[in-house]
C-alpha cells in the first residue's frame, strides 16, 4: 500500500548509512573506556576526599551526588570492559602514568573554588567531550551497548558541569582573587592533562615545562568536619530531638518535629562515610559502590530534613546542626569501628516500635503529609542500608549480636573523646525556642525531663 509509514530500521538506532562506517576495533574501544573508567573513579575518589573538611553545605550536597553518580559509571564501564575483552584487564590500576599524574593534581584542590574550577571545569568537563567523541565515532550498531552507557553518563556529567558553574559562580562572586584563583588551577590542571595526552590519550603530545606539581607528598585527606559561618553550636553535642522523637509524653506534632530536626542533622552520616570509603583500602569494587550510595542516601536525609523545615518558614541554618557524630568517629575510630557503628545504628533502626516504622508514623499521626512522605523513602533507604552493612560485616566475619557489643563501646570511647572539642560558651536551650517558633507553643517537656543525651543515634 503506496503511502504507509516505514518501521524506522535498525531498531532505530541509525539509518542503513550510518551503520556501515568503520568505527573503533574492541580494542582501541577498550583502550578508551579504561582511561574513562580509571579518570571517573578518581573524580569519585577526589569529592570524597574533600566532602567532609567542606565548610558549604551546598557544596557538601552537590559531592554527594557525584561522587554515587561517577561511582555508577565506573560501575557500568567496569562491566562493559569485560564484556568485551577475556582476561579482563587490569581495573585496579592506572592505564597509563600521565594520565595518573594529572589526575592525582586534581586531588590538591585546596578549596571549592580550586576544586570546582579543576576537578569539574576541567576534568569532567573533558571527560564529558571525549564521550561525545567515542558517541559520534562508534559504530551506533555493532558498539550500541557502549553508546548505552556513554550517553547514560554523559547526562549525568552535563547536569553536574551545569551545577558546579553555578555554584563557582556563587562562591567567586565579589571576590576577584577567588576568580584569580580558579583560573590559575584551570591553566595547572589543562596543562598537566594536555601532556597526558587528553583523557582519550589521542591529543598531540605537549612538550611544554608542566607548572610546578602538589604532589609533593601523598594527598592526606582532611577528615574534620566544617560548617560554614551561618552555623552555630557545631560544638553543642547534645542534642535534645534524639530523646524527644521518642518519648510517650510528647505530642506527635512536637515528636514529628524532632523527626526533622534529625534528618537535618544526619549531614553528619556523609561526613563520616566518606573517611570509610577513601581509608578502607583494598576492598572489592562492590564496596565502594554500595557504601557510596548509601552516602548519597544519607545526604538526601539531610536535605529532605532541610526542605521539610524550608516549607514551614523556619530558616533551618538556624539549628545548631552539630558534627559531633563524624568528628568523634572519623578521629577517634578506626575505618573498620566506623563501618561496625554505621551497621549497629542501621540495625537499631528497624524494630517497628522504636525505627524506621514508628518515625513513618509519627509523621502520619502528626497530620503532616510531607514528613510522612519523606519518612516513608527515608524508612525504605534505612533496609537497603542495614542489608549492605550486614553483607560487607559478613565478609569481616562479625555478626550483628558482635556489631552491637562492639558499637556501644565504640560509642563510649569516642563520645569521651568529644570532651576535648566542647565549646566553651554557655549552652543555650534552644529546643524550646525552636518548638515555639515552628508550632508556636511551648514544648511539652521541661529541659530536665529530657533525659539523657549521650546515645548512639543517627
Amino acid at each position: 500500500m503506496s503511502g504507509r509509514a516505514e518501521v524506522p530500521e535498525l531498531a532505530g538506532l541509525a539509518t542503513y548509512a550510518g551503520a556501515s562506517r568503520v568505527g573503533y576495533p574492541v580494542d582501541e574501544n577498550v583502550r578508551r573506556l579504561l582511561r574513562y573508567h580509571w579518570t571517573e573513579r578518581w573524580l569519585m575518589t577526589d569529592l570524597l576526599s574533600h566532602l567532609t573538611a567542606e565548610p558549604s553545605w551546598e557544596a557538601k550536597c552537590g559531592y554527594a551526588l557525584h561522587q554515587w553518580q561517577d561511582a555508577e559509571h565506573v560501575d557500568w564501564l567496569r562491566g562493559r570492559i569485560g564484556e568485551m575483552r577475556h582476561p579482563l584487564p587490569p581495573l585496579e590500576v592506572a592505564p597509563e602514568a600521565r594520565l595518573e599524574a594529572a589526575l592525582q593534581q586534581a586531588l590538591f584542590s585546596r578549596d571549592a573554588v580550586e576544586l570546582l574550577a579543576g576537578s569539574f571545569g576541567v576534568v569532567r568537563r573533558a571527560l564529558a567531550q571525549a564521550y561525545r567523541e567515542h558517541l559520534d565515532a562508534t559504530n551506533p550498531l555493532v558498539d550500541h551497548p557502549t553508546r548505552r552507557i556513554l550517553r547514560r553518563a554523559l547526562v549525568d556529567h552535563e547536569e553536574a558541569l551545569a551545577w558546579s558553574e553555578a555554584a563557582l559562580a556563587s562562591l567567586c562572586a565579589g571576590h576577584p582573587e577567588a576568580v584569580a584563583r580558579a583560573t590559575a588551577w584551570r591553566g595547572h590542571l589543562q596543562a598537566y592533562l594536555a601532556a597526558a595526552g587528553g583523557i582519550a590519550g589521542t591529543s598531540p603530545e605537549r612538550t611544554e615545562a608542566l607548572p610546578p606539581t602538589r604532589a609533593t607528598a601523598p594527598f592526606a585527606p582532611d577528615f574534620l568536619p566544617r560548617r560554614d559561618a551561618r552555623f552555630a553550636g557545631v560544638h553543642h553535642f547534645e542534642f535534645p530531638p534524639h530523646v524527644i522523637y521518642n518519648d510517650p509524653r510528647v505530642p506527635a506534632e512536637e515528636r514529628n518535629l524532632a523527626l526533622l530536626a534529625k534528618r537535618t542533622l544526619e549531614m553528619d552520616v556523609p561526613e563520616m562515610m566518606a573517611s570509610i570509603l577513601i581509608e578502607r583500602g583494598g576492598q572489592p569494587w562492590e564496596f565502594y559502590l554500595d557504601f557510596s550510595r548509601q552516602l548519597w542516601d544519607e545526604a538526601r536525609h539531610a536535605m529532605m530534613g532541610t526542605v521539610a523545615l524550608a516549607a514551614r518558614g523556619f530558616d533551618w541554618t538556624r539549628l545548631p546542626l552539630n558534627v559531633g557524630f563524624s568528628l568523634r568517629l572519623n578521629l577517634h575510630a578506626t575505618p573498620l569501628e566506623r563501618q561496625t557503628m554505621l551497621y549497629a545504628i542501621e540495625q537499631s533502626l528497624m524494630p517497628a516500635e522504636t525505627g524506621k516504622r514508628y518515625e513513618y508514623q509519627t509523621a502520619l499521626d502528626a497530620g503532616d503529609a510531607l514528613s510522612a512522605h519523606f519518612h516513608d523513602y527515608d524508612w525504605a533507604d534505612e533496609v537497603l542500608h542495614a542489608q549492605i552493612g550486614r553483607r560487607w560485616l559478613k565478609r569481616e566475619g562479625i555478626t550483628p549480636e558482635q556489631a552491637a557489643e562492639r558499637a556501644q563501646a565504640i560509642h563510649e570511647r569516642t563520645w569521651a573523646a568529644l570532651d576535648q572539642y566542647r565549646e566553651s560558651e554557655p549552652k543555650q536551650d534552644w529546643w524550646d525556642w525552636f518548638v515555639g517558633r515552628v508550632l508556636g507553643r511551648p514544648s511539652a517537656l521541661r529541659p530536665e525531663q529530657r533525659g539523657d543525651l549521650k546515645i548512639i543515634a543517627e
